[in-house]
């Protein structure tokens, strides 16, 4: 081809480039543009859900009922946690200990709750079953953390044989069954 036939297509494909690119990218920009103006011009809903009371009270009930699960017996929740855990696992086969948590001299004011921590040796299908059974009981708190340990083969007797369960469970003692939302 010579520059004079080379010239002869340079229009025609310059022409079909622009139907391309106006096709492919401009088209959908323009419309995107269209569409943008058309939703601005739409009246906007006023009424805003967050501050009708039907949701409110509604909103308040799920959050009533999760905290609701954390609410243990101030007196008696160590001794709840440790009778059903232990009932639990030795019911899997399971050991099972239990660190008393140690009164602090100054109360952390960061943190929601209090926390028990107990220690499970078994096999993991065992550890599985415990967690899920636990996690299912009323008024021993809520599980807030968990690790698992896999066997150490210089572990002491038995234990060096069983997978290792840390369990951290948290619980919001009882102060008043009042709530503010109760007065309406």
């Amino acid at each position: 081809m010579n520059n004079v036939q080379k010239n002869k297509l340079l229009l025609p494909s310059t022409g079909i480039i622009i139907v391309l690119c106006w096709y492919l990218a401009f088209s959908k920009t323009v419309e995107a543009i269209r569409v943008n103006r058309q939703l601005t011009n739409q009246p906007v809903n006023t009424e805003d859900i967050s501050f009708n009371q039907v949701y409110a009270k509604r909103k308040l009930v799920a959050l009533d009922r999760i905290l609701g699960s954390y609410r243990v017996n101030e007196t008696q929740w160590s001794d709840q946690l440790w009778l059903r855990a232990s009932a639990i696992a030795m019911k899997y086969g399971m050991g099972i200990d239990y660190t008393m948590s140690r009164p602090v001299d100054e109360a952390d004011t960061t943190t929601a709750g209090d926390k028990e921590t107990l220690y499970c040796y078994g096999n993991f299908l065992q550890l599985v079953k415990l967690i899920d059974t636990l996690e299912k009981l009323p008024s021993i708190g809520q599980i807030s953390a968990l690790q698992i340990k896999a066997p150490k083969a210089d572990a002491v007797a038995e234990r060096g044989k069983q997978c290792l369960l840390k369990l951290t469970f948290r619980g919001l003692k009882q102060t008043s069954k009042h709530h503010p939302w109760d007065e309406n």
